[in-house]
């Protein structure tokens, strides 16, 4: 088959070896194994690996396995330039051999598409903390991308040729790196498609390394820091506006500016800080302060009109003013990330 397996380990066991050991009896003849800076006692397994056929990269330190998918797909498209895709797995045992090549094989049918590995949840043997998490981020995803995904975190994925080079160009060196490519991929409108796999926890996943707090927030840094600007970017808009309005005193005309100075200079700690903080953009701050500026009074209006006309409802006013702010907060963030702070690749 002419794909390449890449498997990134860290504190590699020989769940490792049986790995590759039943990967190579199926046939698979290119398997890419990078050790991520794991310690020297776990070198015999690398050597095992390596004396049934894989081939080992090594990282100094651990750099993370965003980082190591990286050097993977890096060493396969210079070792194996006719290589017709590549399919990542986990180190730990949760893939079965089958369950790989099948990916496999549907990748190097389908050019041009991402295939995803995907388990059932629903299961007496799934850990809680997998399957809330994969909840949590199958909803951040669909709310974000606006497409669904049934297993956002799934460490089993096909990818062709062609999709290997925009695959290094997605952001994070940890475990983020797998969430910010199926984000990216969902705006390139790469096709996902989707394999049944069987769903495999070892001793209650206790070989997995994601730690919650730090990962997790890797994993969702993009929406709660955006959150957070919007946060802080409120403070601003208040704190101006209750000093402007003791500056400029009373009256329909000074209350107003005083409204519009706060709104202005809260904008611009805002766009500052998605630029900055939230987006970490390096595009033209012309362009983009140009098309912020556009989504913001687009925006106010779109609040202000869509208020006023569901204010006939038998409802509190302060209620539909929060339920429409909250909708265009998500939508907001969307515009946000596919058109002010878009990449320019």
């Amino acid at each position: 088959m002419n794909c390449a397996v890449l498997i990134p380990a860290y504190e590699a066991d020989g769940h490792l070896v049986d790995t590759v050991r039943s990967l190579t009896a199926l046939g698979a003849g290119r398997i890419v194994v990078v050790d991520d800076g794991s310690s020297p006692a776990c070198g015999p397994f690398f050597d095992e690996a390596r004396a049934l056929g894989a081939h080992v990269c090594h990282h100094d330190v651990n750099r993370g396995k965003g980082a190591a998918l990286k050097t993977g797909i890096r060493y396969i498209l210079d070792t194996f330039p006719d290589c017709g895709c590549v399919v990542t797995a986990d180190a730990d045992g949760q893939h079965a051999a089958g369950d790989v090549l099948r990916v496999a094989s549907l990748a190097l049918e389908n050019p041009g598409s991402l295939v995803l590995g995907v388990r059932r949840f629903d299961g007496a043997d799934v850990p809680w903390r997998s399957r809330a998490g994969n909840r949590i981020t199958s909803a951040v995803f669909r709310l974000i991308t606006g497409r669904s995904c049934p297993d956002t975190q799934t460490g089993l994925r096909g990818l062709s040729r062609d999709l290997l080079l925009p695959a290094l160009k997605s952001e994070g060196d940890r475990y983020e790196y797998e969430m910010n490519l199926l984000m990216d991929f969902a705006d390139r409108k790469v096709p996902f498609l989707y394999e049944p796999i069987e769903t495999i926890y070892l001793d209650d996943n206790r070989a997995s390394h994601f730690r919650v707090v730090r990962d997790s927030w890797l994993v969702y840094r993009r929406p709660l820091t955006f959150a957070l600007a919007a946060g802080a970017s409120t403070l601003v808009d208040l704190g101006a506006f209750w000093l402007l309005g003791k500056l400029l005193g009373d009256g329909r005309a000074r209350v107003f500016a005083a409204s519009v100075m706060a709104r202005l200079l809260s904008g611009g700690v805002n766009f500052f800080l998605n630029k900055k903080v939230t987006f970490r953009s390096r595009g033209d701050t012309k362009k983009e302060s140009l098309r912020y500026l556009i989504l913001f009074l687009a925006v106010m209006l779109v609040s202000g009109g869509t208020v006023a006309l569901l204010s006939r409802l038998p409802v509190p006013t302060v209620l539909i003013k929060i339920v429409v702010d909250v909708l265009l907060f998500a939508a907001n963030y969307i515009i946000e990330r596919k058109w002010v702070f878009r990449r320019e690749d």
